[in-house]
């Protein structure tokens, strides 16, 4: 998968505002400068990963310096040994939000339970000192991986809440955190069916081990048990890349539902049908025109475009520029027989 630029760039000059070398941060994810700012490309989650751990390492703190009460390195793994001892999930997060009320003043968070509604409530201790809300992205994420991980089944997202206004990359969203957005919300959080509250604890501390081994980017991915009909739909669509695309109605037939349920099921979700298309076609395409030196017909061909010139029409409404400008801008070497 890959990310808007918007998350490398804030990375990197967070990292220099701290002290940090940002050009050997870049480097070591195999990025340049000339990837930064640079709207129009995108970058590879593993690369973003890459460069969030590298902050959390050199500076000590799992905040990254965006609040002005760290949080220890490896407080976040330590929470994680904590809650595998508990015996049902809801138990789990009242056992994970204990220990972060202990360890750092970054944020305090509760559990609010309402019938068949629960939600799990962030307040941000200095929100001004995270003017592009990495951290609080980065805590939501964290929070809801952890809670999906711990009972080996995605926790389905009802609702999830932003205290402050739609970001400029607010399209990531429907990737990162799937259900109905709210912005401008007095609350950071997220909700969902108490039902989850007592599933049971199904992981173990080598399984753990493994589990922090894999984050950051961990973070950056749906769980990947992830049961929402938006992830269902973009396994289906991966498989007729190629082909060309069923339309909606045979999608929804092969997912064992009308049309008009998934639809009302992709909008639950804060996606469409078309988006999901546009989503496996993009990140595919980034991958070939930055892992190949296939001509751009071929690419072209391998997405299903009969014709190059659409998908280069296509790819520019993705990301803002032709695949031939992708390529340069990614230091990538063109086939010398592209035309």
């Amino acid at each position: 998968m890959s990310a808007a630029n918007a998350f490398v760039s804030q990375l990197y000059h967070l990292a220099v505002d701290k002290g940090l070398d940002g050009d050997k941060l870049l480097a070591a994810a195999n990025l340049s400068p000339a990837d930064i700012d640079a709207p129009d490309v995108r970058v590879e989650t593993e690369k973003l990963a890459i460069i969030v751990e590298s902050i959390w390492d050199h500076l000590q703190d799992e905040s990254m310096g965006l609040s002005v009460s760290p949080i220890p390195r490896g407080a976040f793994y330590l929470m994680g040994k904590l809650a595998i001892l508990e015996p049902s999930l809801g138990k789990a997060l009242r056992e994970g939000i204990r220990f972060y009320g202990m360890v750092s003043g970054a944020y305090t968070l509760r559990l609010a339970v309402n019938g068949e509604s629960a939600a799990l409530l962030f307040h941000m201790s200095t929100p001004e000192t995270d003017p592009h809300h990495l951290f609080a992205e980065i805590t939501l994420m964290a929070w809801h991986r952890m809670a999906s991980w711990l009972i080996s089944e995605n926790v389905t997202l009802n609702e999830v809440y932003f205290n402050y206004p739609k970001p400029a990359h607010v399209s990531e969203y429907a990737y990162l955190f799937p259900g109905q957005h709210r912005f401008d919300q007095p609350e950071l959080g997220f909700s969902f069916h108490s039902k989850f509250l007592q599933r049971e604890v199904s992981q173990s501390l080598s399984a753990l081990r493994a589990f922090i081994e894999r984050c950051p980017m961990e973070l950056f991915m749906q769980p990947t048990t992830d049961f929402s009909v938006a992830f269902d739909l973009q396994k289906l669509l991966k498989r007729y890349l190629r082909d060309g695309f069923p339309v909606i109605e045979e999608a929804a037939q092969s997912l064992h539902m009308t049309k008009r349920t998934l639809m009302r099921k992709l909008k639950q979700e804060g996606t469409s049908y078309q988006q999901i298309k546009d989503l496996v076609r993009r990140d595919r395409a980034i991958w070939l025109l930055t892992s190949h030196t296939m001509p751009l017909g071929e690419v072209a061909e391998a997405l299903g475009f009969s014709d190059p010139a659409v998908f280069a029409r296509a790819f520019k409404s993705w990301t803002g520029v032709t695949p031939r400008d992708y390529r340069l801008k990614t230091h990538k070497p063109i086939a010398a027989h592209q035309s």
